[in-house]
């Protein structure tokens, strides 16, 4: 057991730790209903996630715990919907635009890649199809 998950993590075949993306309750963007996230940002950031083939989990939190998490830096997260105001970037990455002006506010930690891959869904998501 121990050769096929060193041969598995050798191959890269070994799953990703999902993408946490930390919301808070804004209805009717965002927002938990009988325990599940729904809301139409909520429902963009998982069509994105899902075309960008990127393991997700959505999670609840309050916007001043999103900001510890951001200046802690401690791991792959994004925040769901922050505005893009002067001296954001120095704390971390954001997207393109979720909805208005609101953007997945993302820790320096989460990988350039990530972040691009996102953003291409998000651009291709927006076309009028």
């Amino acid at each position: 057991m121990k050769t096929l998950i060193a041969a598995m993590l050798v191959s890269g075949a070994a799953v990703a730790e999902p993408l946490v993306v930390h919301y808070n309750e804004r209805p009717p963007h965002h927002y938990t209903e009988r325990g599940r996230p729904t809301g139409d940002a909520i429902a963009t950031v998982k069509r994105a996630l899902d075309a960008a083939r990127l393991p997700y989990q959505l999670r609840s939190t309050p916007a001043k715990q999103q900001l510890i998490i951001l200046q802690k830096n401690e791991a792959p997260a994004c925040m769901l919907a922050w505005v893009d105001l002067p001296g954001r970037d120095d704390k971390g990455k954001l997207s393109e635009k979720i909805y208005d002006e609101r953007r997945l506010w993302c820790t320096r930690a989460t990988p350039d890649e990530t972040i691009q891959r996102i953003d291409a869904a998000l651009r291709n998501a927006a076309l009028p199809k």
